[in-house]
């Protein structure tokens, strides 16, 4: 009878111990725009942000596996390689920022931006070398 008590409490605990492991923090976002910028390559200089086209796009944090992925028309995978404090400016927006790695090998950062200035308006940018793209962003449910 001993045996069996101890047999149901291993198993409960082994159940318990597994479905942790699948539980995993993901946050999800959904777009409302989307703007970009390129740098010219003879001058060196940003180009002005393009005008915002309305853009409703599935974003997803998953701080588990260190992956961020955008469901544009061409998925977007981001793995997370390094974390940065959360910095405040002047006007008390707030950024987290990530440098992450593409599905190409290609580093970038990636940043969530909370602008307090702005009524709490949302951003994600990805930044490469050579071009950037803005979302405006609200987490979902």
């Amino acid at each position: 009878m001993f045996m069996k008590y101890i047999k149901s409490v291993c198993i409960c605990i082994i159940l318990i111990i597994l479905s942790l492991n699948t539980f995993s923090q993901v946050t999800k976002y959904k777009s409302t725009s989307f703007s970009f910028k390129t740098k010219n390559e003879n001058t060196l200089r940003w180009s002005k942000w393009s005008e915002p086209e309305s853009a409703e796009i599935l974003i997803t944090i998953d701080l588990t596996s260190d992956r961020i992925k955008i469901f544009s028309e061409e998925e977007q995978v981001y793995d997370i390689i390094q974390y940065y404090k959360m910095t405040t400016d002047v006007d008390d927006d707030e950024t987290l920022k990530f440098q992450c790695v593409n599905e190409d090998g290609l580093k970038c950062f990636v940043r969530f931006v909370i602008l307090k200035s702005q009524n709490g308006r949302k951003q994600l940018y990805v930044d490469f070398a050579d071009m950037s793209w803005m979302y405006n962003i609200y987490k979902m449910d």
